[in-house]
C-alpha cells in the first residue's frame, strides 16, 4: 500500500504540541474500505496504481448482508480508458461521489473519499429530540477540525464537523465542540444527551466497556444469590458437629456470619455507611490502602496527613512491600474487626471472608470434587444462552435477578457449600463490574460514577438482601462555575415476604430531594400512600428541601445510561 494513504485513530485523542490554528484545508479526507463483488483481479485492473474513481450509481438502502451496493467508474491511469466496477461498502455514499482507489487485494480496494464543506452547508448544533430521543446511539465521522484558542469566557476548545452515519445518503452535517483534538476521519462513538447535545466515549474506553460486557456475562452466568449459602452456613454454626474437626473451616464459616447486618443497624447513618462499607465491594482498594499503609509504615513515612487522611501517593513512590497471601492475611483481618466498630477494618469484609472460606474448603475437597464436569460457555454461548431466558446483561442491569442454585439444595456436603460460596463470590463480582461499567468520563468534561452492591440482611431467622444502586452525575467544569454541583441518584430494590418486591429511588440535586416508591402488590402501595405524609415530614426535619414523592405500581424504567451500548453489542 502506498504510504500516502495514513489509516486515521479510532479514539479521541489528546492535543499534543502547539495550540496554534492550522490553515484552513479546502477538503478532508475519509477512508472506507470496497469489496468488488465481481471475481476480478483488482490488482490486474489497477496495475497497483491509484486511481480516480465516481459512483455512478448507489443504492440508499443495505442488502441482505447489510453492506451499500456501488458502481464505481474507474479511470486508469495507463490511458487505457475506464473501466466500471460493482462494490459494496460498510456505509451509504451518494451517487456522484468522487474517490482515489487503489487495489489492496484481490477483490479489496481502499477508497479515499473527498469531503468539501461548503460556505452554504447548513450545520446542526442540536438534533431532532423526536429523531433522536436522549440514549440514542449514534456514530459520526469528523471531516474537519479547528483550533479555537481561550477566551476571558471559554477555556480552549476544538470546533469539529462531523457527518452522522445514518443508514440513509442523506447526508447530515454536525457542529461539534470538543476539549480534545480529534482528527479528520475518527468515528466518533456517542449517545444523544438529554438537551440533543452529544456525549463521545473515547476508543479506549469503548474497548474497556467490551471486555466488561464479557466479564458480566460470564459473572452472571456463575452467581447465585446469598440466601441459600447463609442458611447453610447458619445451620453449620449452629451445629458444629456437621463440619469436619478443622478450626480453620469453622472459623471461615464464622467470619462470614460475622460481616451480615441485621435490620436494626440499617436504621443509623453510621449502620448504612457499616454496612455499604462491609458488602465486599471495595475490598480489592482497601488492600491497595492497606499495602501502602504497610509500606510507609516499614519505610517511615508517614500514614495521614494533618487532616487525618491517608497520603496520595504519586507514580513515582518507590515500590511497596508485597502483602501477605490471601489465605494468610484475609483470616487475619476477620478475626482484627469488630461487627460493631465505627468504622470496618480496611480488608475485612463479605467478599474477604467469602474468599477465606473458599480458600479454606478447596483445601478440605477432595481433587475430584473440584473438577469441572464441562468446559465453560464462551462469550457467544454465554450470549445465546442469556438471550434464550429473556436477560439482557449489559451495564445498567439493575436490580440483579435472584438465581437459586435448586440442584445444591438437597445435600450439606463441602462440594456443594463450596459451589454455592464460589456463586455468591461471583454475584459480588457483577456488582463491581457494574459499577465499572457505568463509571465514565466524556469528552466535554462531564462524568457519571455509579456503585452498585448487594447487602445480604438477617431477617430473625431468614436471610434476605438490599441491592444498592448509587450515581453521582457532574456536569462539565466552566469559568462560571468551576465546580459544577453533582446530581445524586439512589436506588434500593428489596424483596420482603410480608411486602413484596419493591424498589426506592431517591434523587437530589442542590439539597432538594425528590422520591419514587414502586411496589408489585397493590396492598403494599396502599401502605406507601398512607405513610408519604411521614416521609415528608421527616425529610422536612433534616433540613432538606422536598420536591415530589410519589408511589406506583410495578417496576421503575431501568437507570439511564450513556454507555455506547450498540457498539459494544456489535464488537462482542
Amino acid at each position: 500500500m502506498s504510504p500516502d494513504f495514513r489509516l486515521p485513530p479510532t479514539s479521541v485523542t489528546q492535543p499534543t504540541g502547539s495550540t496554534t490554528a492550522a490553515p484552513a484545508r479546502p477538503a478532508d479526507v475519509i477512508m472506507m474500505a470496497l469489496q468488488l463483488l465481481r471475481p476480478i483481479d483488482a490488482q490486474q485492473v489497477l496495475g497497483g496504481d491509484q486511481a480516480n474513481a465516481e459512483v455512478v450509481q448507489s443504492n440508499t438502502r443495505p442488502n441482505a448482508s447489510g453492506q451499500f451496493d456501488l458502481l464505481l467508474r474507474i479511470a486508469k491511469q495507463d490511458a487505457g480508458g475506464a473501466v466500471t466496477l460493482p462494490a459494496s461498502s460498510s456505509q451509504p455514499v451518494p451517487t456522484g461521489t468522487h474517490m482515489v482507489v487503489q487495489a489492496v487485494t484481490q477483490t479489496q480496494l481502499m477508497a479515499v473519499v473527498q469531503q468539501v464543506v461548503s460556505q452554504n452547508t447548513q450545520l446542526l448544533t442540536r438534533l431532532d429530540p423526536e429523531q433522536f430521543p436522549a440514549g440514542t446511539p449514534v456514530q459520526a465521522r469528523v471531516i474537519s477540525q479547528q483550533p479555537v484558542p481561550a477566551s476571558a469566557t471559554q477555556a480552549a476548545r476544538y470546533e469539529l464537523v462531523a457527518q452522522l452515519v445514518q443508514q440513509s445518503a442523506q447526508q447530515t452535517l454536525l457542529s461539534i465542540t470538543s476539549t480534545r483534538a480529534v482528527e479528520p476521519g475518527t468515528l466518533l462513538n456517542a449517545t444523544v444527551g438529554s438537551q440533543g447535545e452529544l456525549r463521545v466515549l473515547s476508543g479506549t474506553e469503548q474497548v474497556r466497556q467490551a471486555d466488561l460486557l464479557q466479564g458480566l456475562r460470564a459473572a452472571f452466568q456463575q452467581q447465585a444469590s446469598s440466601e441459600l449459602l447463609l442458611t447453610r452456613l447458619a445451620s453449620l454454626a449452629a451445629a458444629p458437629q456437621e463440619l469436619p474437626a478443622v478450626p480453620q473451616l469453622q472459623l471461615a464459616v464464622a467470619n462470614v456470619l460475622k460481616q451480615i447486618v441485621d435490620a436494626p443497624q440499617l436504621m443509623t447513618a453510621t449502620g448504612v455507611a457499616n454496612a455499604v462499607a462491609q458488602s465486599g465491594s471495595f475490598l480489592e482498594a482497601n488492600l491497595a490502602r492497606l499495602a501502602d499503609i504497610m509500606g510507609r509504615q516499614q519505610s517511615g513515612e508517614p500514614t495521614t496527613t494533618a487532616d487525618g487522611k491517608a497520603p496520595i501517593t504519586t507514580p513515582g513512590d518507590s515500590a511497596k512491600p508485597a502483602l501477605p497471601a490471601l489465605d494468610k492475611l484475609l483470616p487475619l483481618l476477620a478475626s482484627l474487626s469488630a461487627p460493631r466498630a465505627t468504622e470496618p477494618l480496611a480488608g475485612a469484609d463479605l467478599k474477604g471472608a467469602l474468599v477465606s472460606l473458599l480458600i479454606t474448603l478447596q483445601q478440605q475437597v477432595p481433587g475430584s470434587v473440584l473438577q469441572t464436569p464441562q468446559n465453560p460457555a464462551g462469550p457467544w454461548q454465554q450470549a445465546m444462552q442469556l438471550a434464550q431466558q429473556g436477560i439482557s446483561v449489559k451495564p445498567g442491569l439493575f436490580p440483579l435477578p435472584a438465581r437459586a442454585l435448586q440442584a445444591l439444595g438437597e445435600n450439606n456436603d463441602l462440594g456443594s457449600l463450596l459451589r454455592l460460596t464460589a456463586a455468591l463470590l461471583s454475584r459480588i463480582q457483577h456488582h463491581q463490574l457494574q459499577s465499572m461499567g457505568q463509571t465514565q468520563t466524556f469528552s466535554d468534561g462531564s462524568s457519571q460514577t455509579t456503585w452498585q452492591l448487594e447487602i445480604p440482611l438477617r431477617d430473625g431467622q431468614q436471610f434476605n438482601h438490599v441491592q444498592v444502586r448509587i450515581q453521582r452525575d457532574e456536569s462539565p467544569p466552566t469559568p462560571r462555575q468551576p465546580e459544577p454541583v453533582p446530581v445524586w441518584e439512589v436506588r434500593l430494590a428489596f424483596n420482603l415476604d410480608h411486602l413484596g418486591t419493591m424498589q426506592a429511588i431517591a434523587r437530589l440535586r442542590n439539597d432538594k430531594v425528590s422520591s419514587e416508591l414502586w411496589a408489585e402488590r397493590q396492598e403494599t402501595l396502599g401502605l406507601i400512600s398512607s405513610e408519604i405524609g411521614a416521609l415528608r415530614d421527616r425529610l422536612l426535619a433534616k433540613g432538606l428541601d422536598v420536591g415530589e414523592l410519589s408511589c406506583h405500581q410495578g417496576s421503575p424504567p431501568p437507570p439511564r445510561q450513556p454507555v455506547q451500548q450498540g457498539w459494544i453489542d456489535e464488537v462482542t
